[in-house]
């Protein structure tokens, strides 16, 4: 039996598929614009392109997953997810870190070369993706109560994907707290 789709208040569909259209897209175009000329500039952006591309799988993955579960009430898709989210995260930092000190190295030897600002953009846009997954969402064009929120002075919202992780990591330790008594 198929599952009644529900109405959402907003097209989740469309945020995860924009996620994973953007995968390909940012370091195609971070690559078209800054083609590297030395092997530094062609480490530093590659080393970029790893994070803000694996930031950007992870978003496709988490409103993918929420999207089916609010559709279908599919809540598989959506704990896959977010194991997914809180197993890439570390990796996806240190990929971060090693990519910052990549753009620096590369300033340094090459300055404001194509391909080291393409890489200085890309390794900016990984970790602001961090921020507005992992901690506070930063998008706020797209919800009026989220701008004004923002406009009055009440801050950044944590984001569905920290909230929601909160939640898993804390229903994982009761698990493990349970089997282990």
């Amino acid at each position: 039996m198929v599952a009644q789709q529900r109405k959402t208040p907003r097209d989740l569909n469309s945020y995860w598929r924009m996620e994973a259209a953007n995968v390909l897209l940012v370091p195609g175009v971070a690559l078209a614009l800054g083609c590297p000329r030395h092997l530094l500039e062609a480490v530093a952006l590659g080393s970029a392109i790893l994070p803000a591309a694996g930031f950007l799988i992870v978003g496709a993955a988490y409103w993918r997953g929420v999207d089916r579960r609010v559709k279908f009430g599919d809540r598989a898709g959506a704990t896959r997810s977010l194991e997914l989210a809180d197993r890439g995260e570390v990796p996806l930092l240190v990929a971060s870190a090693v990519a910052v000190a990549l753009a620096l190295a590369a300033w340094s030897v090459h300055g404001w070369s194509r391909s080291v600002v393409a890489a200085t953009v890309l390794t900016v846009l990984a970790l602001l993706e961090y921020v507005n997954y992992y901690h506070r969402q930063l998008q706020h064009f797209d919800n009026l109560a989220d701008l004004r929120r923002l406009i009055t002075g009440r801050g950044l919202k944590r984001s569905h994907m920290a909230r929601d992780l909160r939640t898993s990591r804390g229903a994982t330790q009761s698990a493990g707290k349970r089997i282990a008594d």
